[in-house]
């Protein structure tokens, strides 16, 4: 018995039918809501569906003759295209209209509508399967390359033994406690295809390790989750716009009553304790030239707050691969709630520097003690990532 036969087995009373009636609302919103409260994610079915329409149709894309001619690669990202040859949008129109034989194809722009991306178009039309929405993204990271590189070195020496592996799969073998010669192809998946996605909030960690795996390996019936990383920093957080700086009689300020309008940014600068009105003067200062060069000093933050919140980042159910030197890696187990307070540590130190006529981000730098990571630095920035001043986003990463 297979887990959707023991679901609608459990819960077939609540449907008239006995089962859900997918021409009826009411059915469907219940069927979302049980799913929603089982993987503690919100789930919708028409999502879900577009989402599996979209990834059928990236990969008749991906392997059409005029989809190899363009370069067009599979990411990470399991509804979206990489674009190393930087072609066109109407060249990949043209592309669409060919591959699945459409005319109506709607291309929507960043930030606008239901495309939630702030840089890449939306492309939206409809195939055999359904409808289907898709991103022409920028041809992928070096993340994801080597993501997909450690993946596909994985998967063509399996069954070999492990001291004829390549040295940062013998380390990563070695302390997950696995013998290769074991593994088939099959017992090796590259998880990064799914949407890999992490809830944050402010309560803490949850396990995420099927969520957020790039790495998904079979060994003797357990599923071992591994999260891969290369050198470069990783991104934690990338938030809405801030909606509270705005123009008003042609200088920034600060408008106290968009405050409530996402929630989560209001949090975060009251967390980081960032002073919205001399944040918008140093940005006018910015724009004008003016004022004094701000630098760093320290601040008071909420420690225990935004711990949670990198913890709920961190999560838990799997393991950190990280390259280092020599191309190697460093393994560290994320099994436990306590194992990702462990990874995110104690803020030892926090320093904020605010817009001026030098710059024109707000920026908080952190300082942390890690159990499992020694040192860590996080980086919080408010700036505009396309080059303008308004609107300004806050992202979070780790740099060190």
């Amino acid at each position: 018995m297979n887990i959707f036969d023991k679901f609608f087995i459990k819960f077939a009373y609540k449907f008239d039918k006995g089962y859900p009636d997918m021409d009826n609302p009411n059915d469907v919103a219940l069927l979302e809501s049980y799913i929603s409260k089982l993987t503690e994610e919100k789930f919708s079915l028409k999502e879900a569906s577009v989402t599996s329409n979209t990834k059928k149709a990236i990969e008749k894309i991906l392997d059409s003759e005029v989809g190899k001619k363009a370069g067009l690669t599979k990411m990470s990202n399991s509804v979206r295209i990489g674009n190393k040859q930087k072609i066109s949008g109407e060249e990949f129109i043209d592309i669409i209209k060919k591959v699945h034989v459409v005319d109506d194809i709607e291309v929507v722009g960043p930030r606008t509508g239901d495309n939630k991306s702030g840089k890449f178009n939306l492309y939206k039309f409809k195939t055999e399967d359904g409808d289907v929405a898709m991103y022409l993204a920028g041809g992928g990271n070096e993340g994801e390359k080597y993501e997909q590189d450690f993946v596909g070195q994985a998967k063509s020496l399996a069954g070999e033994p492990n001291d004829s592996l390549p040295i940062r799969l013998q380390t990563l073998y070695n302390g997950l406690g696995i013998d290769n010669s074991e593994l088939s192809p099959d017992d090796i998946s590259f998880a990064g295809a799914t949407d890999t996605k992490r809830s944050l909030n402010f309560e803490g960690p949850k396990d995420i390790g099927k969520t957020i795996s790039d790495l998904t390996i079979n060994y003797k019936g357990k599923d071992y989750y591994i999260s891969l990383k290369n050198k470069a920093g990783s991104g934690i957080y990338s938030g809405k716009n801030i909606p509270f700086f705005v123009y008003e009689d042609g200088k920034v300020v600060y408008d106290s009553s968009k405050d409530s309008v996402a929630p989560a940014i209001d949090v975060l600068f009251n967390i980081f304790n960032i002073d919205r009105e001399r944040t918008a003067q140093g940005i006018d200062n910015y724009i004008n030239q003016t004022g004094d060069v701000d630098d760093w000093s320290e601040v008071n933050i909420a420690d225990d707050k935004f711990e949670a919140f990198l913890a709920s980042s961190v999560g838990y159910g799997y393991y950190y691969v990280k390259e280092i030197k020599g191309d190697d890696v460093k393994v560290v187990p994320i099994l436990t709630a306590q194992d990702a307070l462990d990874a995110v540590g104690q803020i030892t130190k926090a320093e904020i520097k605010y817009p001026g006529k030098n710059t024109k981000n707000v920026s908080v730098k952190l300082q942390a003690d890690s159990p499992l990571f020694g040192p860590s630095q996080y980086d919080v920035v408010g700036r505009n990532t396309q080059g303008k001043i308004l609107p300004m986003s806050l992202r979070i990463t780790k740099s060190k």
